[in-house]
């Protein structure tokens, strides 16, 4: 896998928008480059992040151009997606992969931006971060995640131990151990790439699965279509995230997500770790897309034991 340089105090990071516009943007857009200047960072602003294409940051081809500027701009030291929303999947046909390759940067974001990071892994072979963005989440972040986020991206050795914040507590849905990369994200994204040449490479990966604000038959539905595209079959394991505001559409006859995991991935016999800080919830962890690690869903212990970044 390439490696980024790790970040370092008074580094430039290129903040760009590939996906949704930013809602209430003249209250919102001061507010979101105080916060990157406020962890030590000075930030160039891809044109796209002040526009607006309907409920996009621009258009495809804008998007697409202000992302790949910033992996050639040799004054940028990290890219860093403005907000998700929908909208990288319209423009990955876009992304200049060969520029990404030849210079490669810590790459920032998830939920849409899981399209991204798939999209990345299989025609570059990068490490990319799963983390939280500037505009919804640096102005409010907590000590967890701020610390979480800004050792994932500075530290050069392994990380090691993968901890919950206090009092969420890693749940072991299928026992076992395995070792192998870490991929995935948003389960939204996953589903929506498979058939494309983007699609998410599942074997021998350990799987990090979340989402926000669907109803449990789609959740069904999403991961019926993974396991149907052979990923449950070729994965290692599965890391289950946050679902949050994920619900029956009616509690007395649907299935819940629990119910749900036990008959689409549990049948697989894959170690399946539950319960873990991913994704859509207010304390995150931030994680590295690509590297080698541990699941012990046995255990409750998730492990990254190859270092993320270089010097």
């Amino acid at each position: 896998m390439l490696k980024p340089r790790a970040l370092r105090p008074g580094d430039t990071i290129g903040m760009v928008g590939v996906s949704g516009a930013l809602p209430e943007f003249e209250a919102r857009f001061p507010r979101t480059i105080e916060a990157i200047e406020a962890l030590g960072f000075k930030v160039i602003v891809a044109d796209s992040c002040r526009e607006r294409y309907g409920y996009l940051s621009g258009t495809d081809a804008r998007r697409a151009e202000g992302l790949n500027r910033m992996f050639a701009d040799d004054r940028v030291d990290a890219v860093v997606c403005m907000r998700g929303g929908y909208g990288v999947t319209r423009m990955l046909d876009q992304v200049d992969f060969d520029v990404i390759r030849a210079n490669p940067k810590i790459l920032l974001g998830y939920s849409d931006i899981t399209a991204l990071h798939n999209a990345i892994q299989r025609r570059v072979g990068m490490v990319t971060f799963h983390g939280p963005m500037p505009s919804t989440c640096w102005t409010h972040l907590d000590d967890f995640s701020r610390d979480s986020m800004l050792r994932t991206l500075t530290c050069t050795k392994p990380l090691g131990l993968i901890e919950n914040p206090a009092g969420m507590a890693p749940r072991c849905v299928v026992p076992g151990r395995c070792e192998g990369r870490l991929a995935g994200g948003n389960l939204s994204l996953i589903a929506a790439t498979c058939g494309t040449p983007y699609q998410l490479n599942a074997r021998g990966r350990v799987l990090v699965i979340e989402d926000i604000d669907e109803y449990v038959y789609r959740l069904d539905s999403m991961l019926t279509q993974l396991r149907l595209a052979g990923m449950f079959e070729q994965c290692a394991g599965v890391v289950l995230g946050g679902f949050t505001n994920c619900r029956q559409k009616n509690p007395e006859l649907d299935f819940t997500i629990e119910d749900v995991v036990r008959d689409i991935i549990a049948p697989f016999g894959k170690p399946v770790l539950a319960n873990m800080a991913i994704g859509h919830l207010e304390t995150k962890l931030t994680l590295p897309l690509g590297v080698r690690c541990i699941l012990d869903a046995t255990e409750g212990r998730l492990e990254i034991v190859e270092s993320a970044l270089k010097r």
